[in-house]
């Protein structure tokens, strides 16, 4: 199954350390990682809590394409962040097929949601 390759995206970090402006443009692909974890946590509370049936349509539709875009985003950035890799001649960030067809769509996905998953478990306390 395809991830995110640590050592890939660390050699990238250890990049933007000697050079801010690939620093700014690391965090802000990097961040659309947690955004997009945001915006599908969003949306199934609100199901959750509204209901499918009970609740306002034109916002679950609402909160639907707000994570289709998050999920493009991340996308695209893994796109930027594979392109920065090569251009440096290191592993890509994600080492499968970066496309918004299925079923790659669902497997950057599962991918980003695990590394936000694993970033979050690793945090200092």
């Amino acid at each position: 199954m395809p991830q995110i390759n640590r050592s890939g995206l660390e050699t990238l970090l250890q990049i933007g350390r000697r050079d801010p402006t690939i620093a700014y443009f690391l965090q802000d692909q990097l961040l659309t990682f947690p955004a997009y974890a945001s915006a599908i946590y969003q949306s199934e509370i609100y199901l959750s809590v509204i209901g499918k049936d009970s609740g306002d349509i034109n916002e679950a539709e609402r909160l639907d394409k707000k994570r289709t875009h998050a999920h493009n985003a991340v996308i695209a950035s893994l796109d930027a962040l594979n392109q920065l890799c090569e251009k440096n001649g290191i592993p890509p960030v994600y080492d499968g097929t970066v496309s918004e067809s299925r079923p790659f769509r669902v497997e950057i996905a599962d991918a980003v949601l695990a590394y936000v998953h694993e970033v979050l478990e690793k945090r200092t306390r």
